[in-house]
């Protein structure tokens, strides 16, 4: 390149063209550039064309290396950024804040103080010690706002916009770039010449929205104003122009000294780190309940919306993308590698949120575009975090390792062979790899983002169904964790489940495939990698129970196909479980028994046969296994166990007799029917209490039969510890000789004291307590798991009391705390309600709360009950008009049609409003007449009129005006 004839500009524009690496870029500059200050002002003007409005990621990477060579100063190319915003637009957050992060990397150039008065950079002298007339008094600004004769601007005019974007954003935390560039600045900027009024007077009026770190400094500029028209005396020209202006930059300094700060909805939103940690804990609760199978790439619509709700939590998408990965980080490497949630967070990680923001990149919006430094962020991400990710990783070795040994000691002789084809990588290389295949970051963007870690191509290994089928059961371990944490894997296990159940029944899964995967809550766990636990089930219910079996199949070998078909009905009633899914009507059917008397002729003539093959001399021939579809033997099986029982109470048959039938059920012809009954025995020795003795015998019999399957066992843990635990039933425990014991080492046996499903719902503390925990969470100090908490709370709560009385006392919790102006500003649960109030918490929740306490929140006496108080300060009026609206905005977030531009929002607000309208005209008592719209728009309209609202009326009309103001309704 023969830059000796360019111009820097095109030097710069030659290098960007061709890729030039950024260490060869500053070779080339170094031979070209002086180094003097009129030089450095060449190259910042130079290169500024590309910085901005919207600066490239190799120019970011070529302004980074010329910082920190010295060839460039912060402070050099931050003031010609500043006349750069005084002629254009201020660019979007997130481009300001990719440069400011580089700026605030490299604090170079700032020894020395900023004069209060700059000139152009066209200029001969940049930053000029001219100073203007009467230095330390007004008259220094002339006339002018901003530009004196000498054509200098105003240094704190010419921040202003920044210092505008720092307080129309205040979720710029104080560990922001802009900030910390803004603090240094302003404390090495020059008191003197002062600022023009106009100025001072916008800077004050900006004072209380301010972080402490700029405000402090920008106070000392404002007093030194105040000083100067103190001296000048009452009646200056510029006081008269302007009122009184010495009274209103004084307010503004007494605002920020006594902690006035303004409640605005901005500055009312939750904390982003603890919201973003509140929303993945309900997605991860919600999203089996999602309809669709997937929006994108393996993404559920779900999922989506946090995406949507992120502009409304930050107006930074490069912070909320920060936050999001941090967040997903850290919630997997506080997770116990031996949790079942580990699988999940470590899916989310590497999976979930890769496809999500590969999906936000593809369908960025104007007002929340995607980050241009994503590479930056993530850089920052890995070097952070990267020894808690690498000390994870290491946790998941050495468990594989353990597992493998385990495996080989519990079947001696064998030997566990590792996947063909399927590799464990670090946790580092994994979510590398995942970034560069979902097109976020390129391979050679992976190496800078993540120096020593390897980016990976995927390519699928040996089927995992295939090697399920012929693996040992003890083997099953390793192999699990192979499918959750191999690169791909547990989405690859997946698709290939997705196909055997669209096969079905025509043709017949792999042998042992779905007993294994019932067995295994780690592989229940990755069924839904690539789908929604809800449209799988949909689909298993349809292949799986309603076809059921194959005809041609079933005539040729009946007892095959019967086995075949138990062991899809144990891999639904394991799946159902483990999600908290709603029964498909086929296994409510299984957990009810029914008198004879109320049977069919149908059902009847098949109790008849069965209960001879079974508890008779006639044996299961496959006469009768023909005669009997699967669907009618699984709905009948308690109904026949039941009909059993009532024959040894009568003595029609013998205990012996029994236990004989009861033998069947611990095999596999007959095992997958024990999930049903197992469920109905609980439940029924619970309702007949003493009177329930053969009950526990036949009980017994199942749960202590050597064949009866782990999976079934699992689905009815809960029931079953319920009944273990009822004191109420000792005495008919001892008079039955029921093994108590014998059950409970069965269960420790199978290590079903480890959770459940995924999340668990273990024991909860009162709703209103884990309200508290909302209230006093901070980014510094949050209690742990204080998100499981309140949704174990709260849906506990939903399953015993009606959404009014969870309204009330979540409402209660609100208006019954001491407010003070700091507690108010610092009171998350307000911030927290709007979204509690949209989220739906469990499957049997139709109404959301949202809903419920609009339809209820103003009839009479309802906000009374809820202890508001009408007579109060307006404070609590702020408080529920701020929950109401931020509520109403987050309803339309979460009934977005992503498929359409149409929103759900309209109806809701709408009718709200009207609602509201039309209780307010009526309270007016034959002032009907009255148009509302008129009192809106005439703030006067009620003291002139003389309407003498009362507090109720005039708090309507408040929540009116507030949703018909704010631009998001477009009311």
């Amino acid at each position: 390149m023969a830059q000796e004839t360019l111009s820097l500009s095109e030097v710069i524009g030659r290098a960007y063209a061709r890729a030039l690496p950024p260490k060869k870029f500053v070779q080339l500059l170094k031979s070209t550039v002086r180094s003097s200050p009129d030089a450095q002002d060449d190259l910042a003007s130079a290169i500024l064309p590309f910085l901005l409005p919207s600066p490239p990621s190799l120019i970011l990477s070529y302004l980074t290396n010329l910082l920190s060579s010295s060839i460039l100063t912060s402070r050099t190319i931050f003031i010609h950024i500043l006349f750069y915003l005084s002629d254009h637009d201020l660019p979007p957050i997130p481009i300001i804040n990719s440069i400011f992060n580089i700026l605030a990397s490299n604090l170079t150039g700032l020894e020395e103080p900023i004069p209060s008065f700059l000139s152009s950079p066209s200029s001969s002298n940049l930053e000029t010690d001219k100073i203007p007339p009467e230095v330390g008094t007004s008259a220094s600004a002339m006339n002018s706002p901003i530009i004196n004769r000498e054509n200098q601007m105003s240094t704190l005019s010419l921040i202003l916009p920044l210092l505008k974007t720092i307080s129309s954003n205040p979720s710029l935390s104080l560990n922001s770039s802009l900030v910390i560039y803004l603090s240094k600045v302003v404390s090495i900027l020059s008191n003197f010449p002062l600022p023009s009024l106009d100025v001072g007077l916008e800077v004050g009026g900006l004072l209380p929205d301010l972080p402490e770190e700029i405000n402090t400094h920008l106070r000392d500029h404002l007093s030194g104003l105040m000083t100067d028209l103190n001296n000048q005396g009452p009646t200056s020209q510029i006081q008269m122009q302007n009122g009184n202006v010495q009274s209103q930059v004084s307010q503004g300094v007494q605002d920020i000294q006594m902690n006035n700060l303004s409640n605005d909805r901005s500055q009312r939103k939750a904390p982003l780190k603890e919201s973003i940690i509140f929303l993945i804990e309900w997605l991860k609760r919600s999203s089996k309940f999602d309809k669709s199978p997937r929006a994108g790439k393996e993404l559920g619509h779900n999922w989506i919306l946090l995406l949507k709700a992120g502009k409304y939590l930050t107006m930074d998408s490069s912070q909320f993308l920060s936050v999001l990965l941090e967040v997903g980080i850290q919630d997997l490497i506080r997770t116990d590698v031996e949790d079942l949630e580990a699988a999940q967070n470590w899916n989310i990680l590497v999976g979930i949120m890769p496809a999500l923001l590969s999906w936000w990149k593809e369908h960025a919006e104007e007002e929340f575009p995607f980050p241009v430094n994503i590479t930056e962020i993530l850089t920052d991400l890995f070097r952070n975090h990267s020894m808690a990710m690498q000390s994870y990783s290491e946790n998941l070795s050495q468990r594989y390792t353990v597992l493998i040994q385990n495996a080989e000691n519990e079947e001696e002789g064998s030997t566990f062979t590792s996947l063909e084809g399927w590799t464990l990588l670090s946790l580092q290389e994994t979510l590398i790899s995942k970034l560069v295949q979902s097109s976020l970051i390129t391979s050679d963007e992976a190496s800078t983002v993540a120096p020593g870690a390897n980016s990976h191509t995927f390519s699928m290994g040996e089927s995992l169904t295939n090697r399920l089928s012929s693996e040992s059961h003890p083997h099953l371990p390793p192999l699990v964790h192979t499918i959750q944490y191999a690169y791909s894997a547990s989405a690859s296990f997946s698709e290939e489940v997705i196909q055997i159940i669209k096969s079905c029944p025509s043709i017949p899964p792999p042998e042992s495939v779905f007993t294994y995967i019932a067995s295994q809550p780690g592989l229940l766990g990755c069924l839904t990698s690539t789908i929604s636990a809800k449209a799988l089930l949909s689909l298993m219910e349809k292949q799986l129970l309603d076809i059921g079996v194959d005809e041609n199949s079933r005539n040729d070998d009946p007892q095959g196909s019967l086995t075949r078909f138990g062991e899809g009905v144990a891999l639904v009633e394991a799946f159902v479980a483990f999600y908290q899914l709603p029964l498909p009507p086929l296994l409510q059917d299984a957990r009810c028994a029914s008198s004879f008397s109320h049977l069919d002729d149908e059902s009847k003539e098949c109790m008849n046969g069965w209960v001879k093959a079974i508890f008779g001399s006639d044996g299961i021939e496959d006469a009768i296994l023909l005669a009997t579809p699967p669907q009618k033997l699984y709905s009948l099986t308690s109904t026949l166990i039941q009909q059993a029982i009532l024959a040894v109470a009568a003595s029609q048959i013998d205990l012996d007799t029994l236990h004989s039938g009861l033998s069947y059920f611990s095999q596999p012809l007959l095992s997958w029917c024990l999930g049903g009954v197992v469920s109905w025995l609980c439940k029924e020795i619970k309702r007949q209490g003493l009177l329930s003795a053969l009950h526990l015998v036949v009980l017994q019999d199942l749960i202590l039969g050597h064949s009866c399957p782990e999976a079934l066992i699992r689905v009815n843990l809960k029931v079953l510890n319920d009944l273990l635990n009822d004191n109420s039933l000792i005495e008919v425990f001892q008079s039955s000789n029921f093994d108590l014991n014998g059950i409970k080492l069965k269960l420790n046996h199978f290590n079903l004291n480890e959770l459940l499903s995924i999340p668990s719902i273990n024991s909860s503390i009162p709703l209103n307590e884990s309200l508290k925990l909302l209230r006093k969470i901070d980014e510094n100090n949050s209690s742990i798991n204080w998100e499981k908490t309140f949704f174990n709370s709260i849906e506990n709560e939903l399953k015993l009391k009606s959404n009014k009385k969870i309204i009330k006392i979540i409402f209660k919790e609100i208006f019954n705390f001491n407010f003070n102006f700091n507690k108010i500003n610092n009171d998350n649960l307000i911030k927290f309600i709007p979204l509690i109030l949209n989220f739906k918490f469990n499957k049997n929740q139709n109404i959301l709360l949202l809903n419920t306490f609009i339809n209820f929140s103003f009839n009479e006496n309802f906000l009374k009950s809820l202890n508001y108080d009408y007579n109060n300060n307006n404070q609590e009026e702020k408080d529920l008009i701020e929950i109401l609206k931020n509520s109403l905005i987050f309803n339309s977030i979460f009934n977005l049609n992503l498929n359409s531009n149409e929103n759900k929002k309209d109806f809701l607000i709408l009718n709200f409003i009207n609602e509201l309208e039309y209780l307010f005209n009526k309270s007016l008592k034959g002032l009907n007449e009255i148009s509302i719209k008129e009192i809106i728009e005439n703030e006067n309209y009620n003291s002139n009129k003389k309407l003498n609202l009362n507090r109720k009326q005039q708090l309507i009309l408040n929540i009116i005006k507030s949703l018909k103001n704010d631009d998001f309704f477009n009311l």
